[in-house]
């Protein structure tokens, strides 16, 4: 069975509803996205359905099952504007890559060995494999989930230098699940942690969907200074180490920041429904 989680799934869904309602991205997004390993693909059809949008989405799915499932929870709600093909995105060529904005959830749990049983899940030696791959494919716009425990600076570092700048994210607790608890996984964090690569609390880390958009484009005009990657970074290697969390960064308050409006708002907000955890936002524009 693919993997969905209830609370990462939902938070997935919400950044890429967030991405398809932003007027200053959407001349952008008219060609099409593609999304990277879609799984049960519910985040984003559930995302689809809740913003009215038809820019077409493609899913790229290696998994057989996952693809069979993926295109059934589009059938089921009729939804026309999303597609799934079962093959492999970094293999595909034109005219299947005309799209310009890529998005996903991809793995991002770090161990040394691809783990059995858990290969779905996997991200490599430092839980940013998958996501380095995106990044290098010279999309206009890509938006991704990173965590805190996967070398976080390395991989937005990676971004700008393949040309991208932070034009929006949003970021919330998760904590330890089955998977992140498992020895191969917990010992690698461990180590990246110990190298200043991975940051979290007892209970749990961080994740947050960012959203990069390609320096000398029509939104990231060249020689800019990236003020929400700055900000991004803080807030991600403030989610603590191995002897606990950072309270003074504000984790675990049940605060919400959107810097689009530069001030607080409330937790009912629109484009943030009320979790029960915090959970925090911004933006480059």
């Amino acid at each position: 069975m693919p993997f969905f989680d209830p609370i990462e799934s939902t938070f997935y869904g919400h950044c890429v509803e967030r991405l398809l309602t932003s007027t200053e991205l959407a001349p952008l997004l008219a060609g099409g996205i593609v999304e990277i390993g879609p799984g049960t693909a519910r985040p984003v059809v559930e995302a689809l359905q809740r913003s009215g949008s038809q820019v077409p989405i493609t899913g790229y799915e290696l998994d057989a099952e996952a693809a069979r499932i993926a295109s059934r929870a589009a059938a089921e709600v009729e939804l026309g504007n999303y597609t799934v093909v079962q093959g492999d995105f970094f293999a595909a060529t034109a005219p299947a890559r005309q799209a310009r904005c890529a998005i996903g959830n991809p793995p991002y749990l770090p161990a040394t060995v691809r783990p059995v049983g858990a290969s779905h899940l996997w991200g490599g030696h430092d839980g940013t494999h998958v996501a380095r791959r995106i990044l290098s494919q010279e999309m206009d716009v890509v938006l991704l989930m990173i965590a805190s425990i996967s070398d976080p600076v390395g991989l937005v570092q990676h971004a700008r230098a393949a040309g991208y700048r932070v034009a929006d994210w949003l970021v919330r607790p998760i904590p330890f699940g089955r998977y992140s608890r498992q020895p191969w996984v917990s010992r690698r964090i461990g180590e990246l942690a110990r190298s200043g690569r991975a940051f979290f609390g007892p209970e749990g880390y961080l994740l947050a969907g960012v959203t990069w958009v390609r320096v000398g484009g029509p939104i990231a005009v060249a020689g800019e200074p990236d003020h929400a990657a700055t900000v991004l970074r803080r807030i991600l290697t403030a989610a603590g180490s191995a002897t606990g969390l950072d309270e003074a960064a504000g984790v675990g308050r049940a605060t919400t920041v959107d810097s689009r409006r530069r001030t607080p708002i409330a937790s009912g907000h629109r484009e943030l429904p009320d979790w029960s955890v915090p959970r925090l936002s911004g933006s480059g524009a």
